[in-house]
């Protein structure tokens, strides 16, 4: 079922997956997707998923289905306000799986609106070994400051690769918004969310972190010391799941397992 909420004039889309032994009253799973895509990311984990919950994929601003930033802001403050806006639309406090960057909108959450949270799972935080943004890169930062936003795209995505040849192709719908999630991201988001430091504490005295997923393929990368910095930061336990960076896409049935398993159901 797909849907729409209003956040100070931006509209978000959102899909709702739910089986039909799914209650209604049954919390929510929101998930929450990285850069360059859009909650379409989730379609394969969703469905798993919504055999025990009712999950909800959103179209983060300026991605998808939804519309462009009304007050022109991309920054993780009105990103973690428009997440809260769709908690509190189905159902707050509710359970959340975020992939990569993410991931820190929900931290930033957690640091100013901790209560919304139940539980949530990281898989991938977008940090460094330092508990910091990736670094954003000079010369991507002076194309996007000329405009030269798809050229930066490119070599943005050649750096990020995939390390799992059992990766499926680019689905239809993911195809649909491709190029507009790409220069969504890196118009509008990569400088702040690559350099963005998490309040650890905050939120980990949320005690939300109910774990962090590191990929089986991204282990000897440097996603891996960043993933493993975080739930030390966070004192959640480190979950190894199958596949690479996009794992939750790749992998939905083996992902989802690990999701139940920290879940329940």
């Amino acid at each position: 079922m797909d849907f729409t909420i209003e956040n100070a004039g931006t509209t978000i889309a959102c899909r709702e997956y739910a089986g039909p032994d799914v209650s209604p009253d049954t919390p929510a799973l929101v998930c929450v997707h990285g850069a360059c895509v859009d909650g379409t990311f989730f379609d394969g984990i969703a469905c798993e998923l919504s055999r025990n919950y009712r999950v909800i994929a959103y179209d983060r601003r300026g991605c998808g289905g939804s519309s462009e930033a009304a007050d022109g802001s991309y920054d993780l403050a009105a990103q973690a306000a428009d997440l809260q806006a769709v908690i509190e639309h189905v159902g707050a406090p509710t359970n959340v799986l975020a992939h990569s960057a993410g991931t820190l909108v929900a931290l930033e959450l957690l640091r100013s609106e901790p209560h919304l949270v139940a539980r949530a799972i990281l898989h991938e935080p977008a940090v460094s070994a330092e508990g910091v943004g990736m670094g954003a890169a000079p010369i991507l930062l002076d194309m996007i400051a000329v405009g030269k936003v798809s050229r930066a795209l490119r070599l943005f995505l050649g750096a990020l690769g995939d390390l799992d040849p059992e990766a499926p192709g680019t689905t239809e719908a993911e195809a649909k918004h491709a190029l507009r999630n790409g220069r969504c991201f890196m118009a509008n988001e990569y400088g702040t969310n690559m350099t963005y430091a998490p309040d650890w504490e905050r939120a980990r005295a949320s005690k939300a972190v109910s774990a962090v997923f590191l990929g089986e393929l991204s282990v000897g990368t440097p996603r891996e010391a960043g993933t493993r910095v975080a739930a030390e930061l966070l004192d959640c336990p480190l979950v190894m799941v199958p596949g690479a960076h996009n794992g939750l896409r790749d992998r939905p049935a083996a992902a989802a397992r690990a999701v139940r398993g920290i879940l329940g159901l």
